[in-house]
């Protein structure tokens, strides 16, 4: 059978997904273990190394599940993208709902976070490493540290401003096809897109480039380290500084 027809098949069956017998549905939840595993990959190594990969992947069937369950082909016209946005929105529920990071770490952000909005608010502009340290009443290389540590959380924070998982929430083309037909869901996406764009345009050039390497390219920090000429360690902090500038912006513009 080639490829397209599978494909086609696939999303058929995804539609009549409620209609059909246990067995047939096993049968699609395992064609569509591949969807779940490449998310899987993608996440695993965006977050910190001692995340259980099984955990992750029991997580992304049962986002898998929903989705064949919620699937609507009025409204949703790809169902792997959909599924994509369901997968990777329960994994990272499931991290969520155990509380998997350090008190002290979401203390830490938080901090930065405070800081980085009061200066700029402030100064009206972004605000340069030195003018947040100086904030915080640290050195520049501990406030660089912390950068360090809270690339993660930071990442993670944004779930709880509604814009979708992960790196999706940069990708206006796939957030406008998965929306279809409702024309509140298409008005809606289409502010979060206007949104993140001004957000984005308010960045440093640098921490601009860095956001798009990682999400639209899908470089690795190590990679991304390469291109600027830094280490991988700073292209961490110039990433953690950038979400950190961009959650403020989106949070007083909601």
């Amino acid at each position: 059978m080639r490829k397209s027809t599978v494909a086609k098949s696939k999303r058929s069956a995804a539609e009549a997904y409620k209609s059909i017998d246990e067995h047939e549905k096993e049968e699609l939840i395992k064609a569509y273990l591949p969807l779940v595993k490449r998310v899987v990959h993608r996440l695993s190594g965006r977050l910190p190394k001692d995340v259980d990969v099984k955990e992750m992947l029991n997580s992304g069937i049962i986002g898998l599940v929903d989705a064949l369950e919620k699937y609507d082909p009025r409204h949703e016209t790809n169902f792997s993208t959909y599924a994509q946005f369901r997968i990777r929105g329960a994994i990272l529920d499931s991290f969520r709902s155990q509380d998997w990071l350090p008190r002290s770490l979401r203390f830490k952000s938080h901090k930065l976070e405070l800081a980085y909005q009061r200066v700029e608010q402030k100064l009206g502009r972004p605000a340069t490493d030195e003018e947040v340290a100086k904030e915080l009443g640290v050195h520049v290389d501990e406030l660089q540290n912390m950068l360090s540590e809270v690339g993660s959380i930071v990442m993670l924070s944004f779930e709880e401003l509604g814009f979708g998982h992960g790196e999706e929430r940069f990708q206006p083309d796939e957030m406008v096809a998965s929306k279809g037909g409702d024309p509140l869901n298409r008005l809606l996406t289409g502010e979060k897109i206007s949104l993140i764009a001004r957000a984005l345009d308010r960045l440093p050039e640098k921490e601009r480039l860095v956001i798009s390497l990682y999400f639209y390219e899908e470089l690795n920090l190590k990679e991304i380290g390469e291109i600027l000429g830094v280490t991988e360690s700073r292209a961490s902090q110039i990433r953690s500084r950038a979400l950190i500038r961009l959650k403020n912006y989106l949070k007083n513009a909601m």
